[in-house]
């Protein structure tokens, strides 16, 4: 199984379509937090006042050698991943336009067995969407106990 959060869960799902014969043996995922960052620029930049300079940050990224928010989104490659998902996200996620953003990734997962849990009654990525698994290890270890024995 494989535990792929938030941007590595991008690049996994990226990885799963460019390479799927590499995957045709994994049992299941676990998924949590996986972003569209053009979601996650537009949440920033308009806490921050800057929304009008979108164009400006994805030039500063490619001179940094990354990839422009729209080419970094899970919803980009979602539809490769056809292996047993559990996906868990902060519904209020103040980093992020929740619940539309993880929903439209979630959505275009190809898998046959998936669920979405949401994180209510906190905006806090970082705090309570990233501590779940340590939190409530009784959701997440069945699942992979269901598809890994």
């Amino acid at each position: 199984g494989l535990f792929s959060q938030c941007l590595g869960g991008i690049s996994q799902y990226a990885a799963i379509t460019k390479h799927p014969q590499l995957f045709e043996n994994v049992l299941c995922m676990c998924s949590p937090m996986v972003p569209n960052m053009p979601a996650v620029f537009e949440a920033f930049s308009e806490l921050q006042g800057i929304s009008q300079y979108q164009e400006l940050i994805d030039l500063e990224l490619i001179k940094m050698g990354g990839f422009p928010a729209a080419d970094m989104a899970g919803e980009l490659w979602a539809s490769a991943v056809k292996m047993p998902v559990l996906m868990w996200q902060v519904l209020e996620d103040s980093w992020t336009k929740n619940p539309e953003d993880a929903q439209k990734t979630f959505d275009l997962l190809s898998s046959e067995e998936k669920e979405l849990v949401w994180i209510e009654n906190t905006p806090r990525r970082f705090k309570d969407g990233y501590n779940y698994f340590g939190r409530y290890p009784e959701k997440v270890i069945p699942f992979f106990d269901k598809y890994m024995k």
